[in-house]
């Protein structure tokens, strides 16, 4: 079959022969159509174009026929339909060169390099040189004369093909363009669902763009459960699948996605599919899979650049894990997995930034953790940690933020009405059995409401600290809200240490006064109390119950107790050689003193270095500590027993000891209370308590002495009770070391 354009005047004619070129099989479904771009003057010479190439198949795809009348027509339809893969064109129309230059508009000006170009021309005389040709990247010249359909198609089959190599080189110069300037973007990010959407967003980009469906899964690192891996979860997702992002993989309703999940994740490499691909990245708790499915096949080139890109996830993904680690330890106490204290201030800030001034701060201590930790290890301790929080936990409704803020405290933060301090203690009514051990606990706890907060989060939780510690000082109610009287009391108690330490490392505004011990019997003096006195560096004579407590919390009391051990030492020798001499020597020591370590030895290096014989040093203990740490208390006394001290109880009465727990101590000398002291009428009953002291003092073997003797009514009743010796205001009250030698010669 022979088809024939109309001879023009010029010869310029298609003469196209149907010699039964192949079609090219079935197009691809849903494939896009090669654009194929007819420029010629004579109408003619499209429709025979068109007849011959009609339903044919090149590389999968259908032809879409685009037709220009003219080379200003061509050039308006190149500038606005994208994708033209070949041209078809006259050299001769509305002038003799337009259609050469026409290929120069379309390199040089649009810039068009990936389309290809087919001359055609029937007159031979209009041919282009060689160096047009190849300067400006023509496919193939034919002058329509030559062009059978075979070579038609044979021709335009070739150029097809051209462009399609041209436009994956291109594709894939440009993606990886877009990879090389994009990758660096992921190394930027810190949080992991960031970080998955970007990774998400480029292989959707190299992939086809929009009309692309994925998914980013990975575990919740640090995983939530130290003891079971946690299950994997959609970081980021796209097109269909992003219903799901936050969820459970095993939640996602496509049985295609989660199987090629699988599959990859068996095989902990690539999986390629017809339009979709599959990675694993990274190693570990840290690895991630990603699925995505395209809306198009996906050639090799697109394949090999998303293996590429997945090494740059595969950075990022390590990178971004780190972060995720270092923030989990920097805001997750590891123990528990509770919030630590970083992120529990974090928290109260975040209620505070919100105006939610409807909550409550609670901390909560366990008392005495560290005696359990040194009692029981370690290993008990951390296991009693856990067993808290989990109470706590299980105690109070999810909205309710729990924190391990430090050692054996917690912080609770939530609604007013909810963070109840009651709450907490019926928590611990019934023991904690931790490795088989029945531990009970009591929990002190300081609150603040935030109505009342004034500044941030670390100034309410330094509020609660300050409660806390009321509560646990009083010991009665087991818990205090903070008042600003507290915040006085603690600013005042700052100022007071700091004052003191000045004091105690420079030895400046300390002194000792003594105050005189009588023999109710000869009336003489027998020995002296030794009391610590201090004057601020402006002036201010603080009372010993305000520094004293001071010091033993801070432990400078060590420090000040071997000051005054050592001056009371050297005080006795100056009255020896002052020809004062016999005198005993009575010293305050504290509990924390008797703790430290190194006490028997400080108190041996000086009195023997002071030349004291060291049975004329009494050290006297109150009745509370004797009580307290019953084993330390006593092997400390036994050394000092030993070596020739002689150890008294202060303020006998106030306690609860026992007879039993009395005949453990080695003691040599009781002393009254002065609170009994100050009521000896007859018949009353700091008259009956006095007199029962000293029965029992002598039943035990030991001397008494009674404290804050006042009048002589006093002394004729202690007299009479059997008391050896007082000391207190009737007699003298504290001197100083100068004004003591003038005492001695007085008598009661």
């Amino acid at each position: 079959m022979k088809k024939r354009a109309a001879p023009a005047a010029d010869s310029d004619f298609l003469d196209i022969i149907d010699d039964r070129a192949e079609r090219g099989g079935a197009p691809d479904p849903g494939a896009p159509t090669w654009r194929l771009l007819i420029v010629d003057d004579e109408p003619d010479v499209h429709s025979a174009t068109t007849f011959a190439l009609k339903d044919l198949i090149i590389a999968g795809r259908k032809l879409e026929f685009l037709h220009a009348y003219s080379a200003a027509e061509a050039r308006r339809l190149m500038e606005t339909t994208p994708g033209i893969a070949v041209v078809l064109l006259d050299v001769v129309m509305e002038k003799g060169d337009a259609g050469l230059q026409l290929v120069r508009a379309i390199r040089d000006e649009l810039g068009c390099a990936d389309t290809r170009i087919i001359l055609r021309t029937g007159q031979p005389g209009y041919a282009p040189e060689l160096e047009v040709i190849r300067d400006y990247d023509i496919n193939d010249y034919k002058t329509k004369s030559e062009l059978t359909r075979t070579r038609l198609v044979t021709s335009l089959t070739t150029a097809i093909r051209s462009y399609e190599q041209i436009r994956m080189a291109l594709e894939s110069a440009q993606a990886m363009d877009r990879l090389v300037r994009s990758a660096p973007s992921l190394l930027t990010q810190r949080s992991i669902g960031e970080f998955a959407g970007q990774a998400l967003r480029l292989m959707a980009e190299l992939l086809g763009g929009d009309a692309v469906d994925g998914v980013f899964c990975t575990r919740r690192l640090p995983p939530g459960d130290a003891n079971g891996e946690a299950p994997l979860y959609v970081a980021a997702a796209l097109g269909a699948f992003a219903p799901f992002r936050g969820q459970d993989v095993a939640a996602v309703a496509d049985a295609g996605l989660l199987d090629a999940l699988e599959r990859c994740a068996l095989s902990g490499g690539r999986l390629h599919e017809n339009n979709g691909i599959a990675l694993c990245v990274g190693a570990g708790d840290g690895r991630a899979l990603l699925y995505l499915r395209a809306s198009q096949p996906l050639n090799e080139v697109v394949r090999r650049l998303a293996d590429v890109l997945s090494v740059s996830i595969a950075t990022g993904l390590e990178n971004v894990t780190l972060f995720q680690q270092l923030d989990f330890f920097a805001y997750i106490d590891p123990l528990s997995g509770l919030p630590n204290r970083a992120r529990f201030v974090s928290m109260i800030d975040d209620c505070l930034r919100r105006g939610e001034a409807n909550r409550t701060v609670a901390l909560i201590e366990v008392d005495h953790f560290s005696d359990i930790n040194a009692a029981l290890g370690h290993e008990t301790g951390d296991e009693l940690l856990k067993a808290v929080a989990k109470r706590l936990r299980a105690g109070f409704p999810a909205e309710v933020a729990l924190a391990r803020v430090s050692g054996g405290k917690y912080g609770l933060l939530g609604e007013n009405a909810t963070v109840d301090p009651e709450r907490v203690l019926a928590l611990f009514e019934r023991p904690c059995v931790v490795d088989g051990q029945s531990l009970m606990i009591q929990p002190y706890i300081g609150l603040e409401r935030l109505t009342e907060a004034d500044g941030g989060g670390a100034d309410v939780l330094k509020n609660a600290t300050i409660a806390l510690s009321r509560a646990r000082g009083e010991r009665r109610q087991h818990w205090q809200y903070f008042t600003r009287e507290m915040q006085t009391t603690a600013q005042e108690r700052l100022a007071l240490l700091h004052d003191l330490r000045h004091a105690t490392e420079a030895k400046r505004g300390l002194s000792l006064v003594y105050q005189p011990q009588v023999e109710i019997a000869s009336g003489k003096i027998c020995g002296a109390e030794a009391l610590l006195r201090w004057q601020n560096v402006r002036g201010q004579n603080i009372p010993p119950d305000r520094f004293i407590p001071v010091a033993e919390y801070s432990h400078l009391i060590i420090e000040l107790g071997e000051w005054v051990l050592r001056s009371a030492c050297e005080q006795l020798g100056e009255w020896d050689r002052a020809g004062v001499s016999g005198l005993r020597m009575s010293v305050n020591v504290s509990l924390v003193q008797f703790r430290d370590p190194d006490f028997v030895g400080m108190a041996r290096r000086c009195i023997l270095d002071c030349g004291i014989d060291p049975g004329r040093i009494e050290l006297e203990i109150t009745e509370s500590m004797a009580l307290s740490e019953a084993e330390t208390v006593v092997d400390t006394m036994n050394k000092m027993k030993s070596f020739g001290v002689s150890i008294a109880v202060d303020d006998f009465g106030s306690g609860y000891s026992s007879l039993g727990h009395l005949q453990r101590l080695p003691l040599n000398r009781l002393k009254i209370d002065r609170v009994f002291v100050k009521d000896l009428t007859a018949g009353s009953s700091g008259a009956t308590i006095a007199d029962t002291i000293v029965k029992l003092g002598h039943m035990l073997g030991l001397a008494v002495i009674a404290e804050g003797v006042e009048t002589g009514e006093q002394l004729d009743a202690l007299r009479r009770m059997g008391c050896q010796e007082v000391q207190g205001f009737y007699f003298s009250p504290p001197v100083a070391a100068a004004d003591f030698p003038a005492l001695v010669g007085k008598r009661l």
